[in-house]
């Protein structure tokens, strides 16, 4: 069964990564993909270069899980970049369940190589009983 689930999430990834339109050039953009029922928010905290960079969250209006989401994007212009084109991120991810006021797991960090006019895509699995993961799914950068 894992193994069945691994290949449909392998799929899925490349359709997301095939369908999805091409990065402003002036974008880094991080795409969560929540494979998960039981997260309904992720905040992060974000680290360029090593160095403190921001911190911020996702969740849908709806109040639903994110794995029924799977536009659920995080940018960072140039200036969010501190005027970098790119540099080596990582990000620590803290996971909340349907209340939304109990943190269900802290996950990183996960490194993703932020370059404006990229995208990477953060593939987020796992349940409260055997443990969440996260790592990076899929790349698409492109040079402008």
């Amino acid at each position: 069964m894992e193994k069945i689930m691994s290949v449909i999430l392998a799929v899925l990834t490349g359709l997301l990564a095939g369908g999805q339109p091409n990065n402003a050039a002036d974008l880094f953009t991080i795409q969560l993909l929540c494979t998960s029922p039981e997260i309904y928010r992720i905040d992060y905290v974000a680290y360029l270069d090593s160095e403190y960079l921001c911190t911020g969250g996702v969740a849908n209006f709806e109040e639903k899980p994110l794995n029924l989401d799977p536009a659920v994007l995080v940018y960072f212009s140039q200036d969010d970049l501190e005027g970098k084109e790119k540099g080596a991120m990582s990000l620590e991810l803290r996971l909340y369940d349907e209340k939304e006021d109990k943190e269900i797991a802290v996950l990183g960090p996960v490194k993703v190589e932020a370059r404006l006019g990229g995208k990477d895509i953060i593939q987020i699995s796992g349940d409260k009983t055997n443990g969440f993961a996260a790592k990076p799914a899929a790349q698409q950068h492109k040079s402008y």
